[in-house]
């Protein structure tokens, strides 16, 4: 089996234990005591919080950028509904927030009962058939616990990309936790994104999966506009090209924190049968089709607060002012 190193550095130093990364270290210390509190009493405390914090200053642009990004998507709603979804948002994400602690912390069993898989015999039959899956998975707040509970430590090799952060504690510690079940079957790793798809083609075509993050606004000049909801998104006409090299199939993904029962919903829809068709327009159209199945998932637990739409057909536009 080949084994895909990562770039990550995530060996700790010395100069890491610096009093300037003591702030780091105590946040690291608060998700390590989170970890272990009963989770309805986190989550109420967690949700608490997030009351409270509503309607702090140091929210208000990225509330802006959401309210945006919601009236483009969903013209019907009114302003009551749209502050409703952003409350319920801004739940979800002290929730999981508080809870990331236990991808790190908490045993493999116990990551088990945390995850609720819908869909999972997507996967096994693909698995049967010999087939690379790409998971097709948007923006939303439980995307950790997905691919590093619900899919990698599961064993399902896995490969993803991702920018390292700035602060060098906080990147060793979310590159532990999303690397920690990846040697399973001794595949799988993280790739920066500065390394470009072809690690994970290849690793696609030696039958590692790809855990693919495809909404982002990566520019007018890599991009075509595709419908998405009410408005147009400029979009990574990439899709049928991954499929097509990496001889995969794609799995729509997303992943739903469910209070009520105190578990992460992570949910497979159906293999998307169209990819690759052959034309470029039609396949990043079906995907964002197949995005917007997931979001209506729970469109309360979508990352509204990135800015979806910077780029607009109107050259000239700028919506996030």
């Amino acid at each position: 089996m080949t084994q895909y190193k990562s770039r990550f550095d995530t060996s700790l130093k010395a100069k890491h234990l610096l009093p300037k990364y003591w702030g780091t270290w105590f946040l690291l210390a608060l998700l390590f005591f989170f970890s272990y509190v009963p989770v309805q009493l986190r989550d109420r405390f967690a949700a608490w919080v997030a009351d409270k914090l509503y309607s702090a200053k140091f929210l208000n642009k990225r509330k802006k950028i959401a309210f945006i990004n919601i009236a483009l998507c969903f013209p019907e709603y009114s302003e009551l509904e749209k502050e409703a979804l952003m409350r319920e948002n801004l739940r979800s994400v002290a929730q999981i927030s508080l809870s990331l602690g236990e991808l790190a912390f908490r045993s493999k069993r116990y990551l088990n009962k945390r995850v609720n898989f819908v869909g999972e015999h997507y996967l096994q039959q693909a698995e049967k058939s010999n087939q690379a899956i790409i998971f097709l998975a948007p923006h939303c707040y439980g995307l950790d616990y997905a691919g590093v509970a619900g899919i990698s430590m599961r064993g399902y090799p896995t490969s993803s990309m991702f920018n390292d952060y700035k602060n060098p504690i906080f990147d060793w510690f979310v590159t532990y936790y999303r690397t920690r079940f990846s040697g399973i079957e001794d595949k799988g790793t993280l790739y920066h994104r500065s390394e470009g798809l072809k690690p994970c083609i290849k690793g696609l075509r030696d039958k590692v999966h790809f855990y693919y993050l495809p909404d982002e606004d990566h520019g007018r000049y890599n991009s075509i506009f595709s419908p998405f909801f009410a408005t147009q998104k400029a979009t990574l006409p990439v899709i049928g090209r991954l499929t097509k090299l990496g001889k995969a199939i794609v799995i729509p993904t997303y992943t739903s924190y469910n209070a009520k029962t105190g578990k992460v919903d992570v949910i497979c829809h159906a293999p998307i049968d169209q990819l690759p068709s052959g034309d470029e327009q039609k396949d990043t159209d079906l995907m964002n089709k197949a995005i917007e199945c997931l979001v209506n998932e729970n469109r309360a637990q979508y990352m509204w607060t990135l800015k979806l739409f910077k780029t607009r057909p109107e050259k000239s536009l700028r919506i996030y002012k």
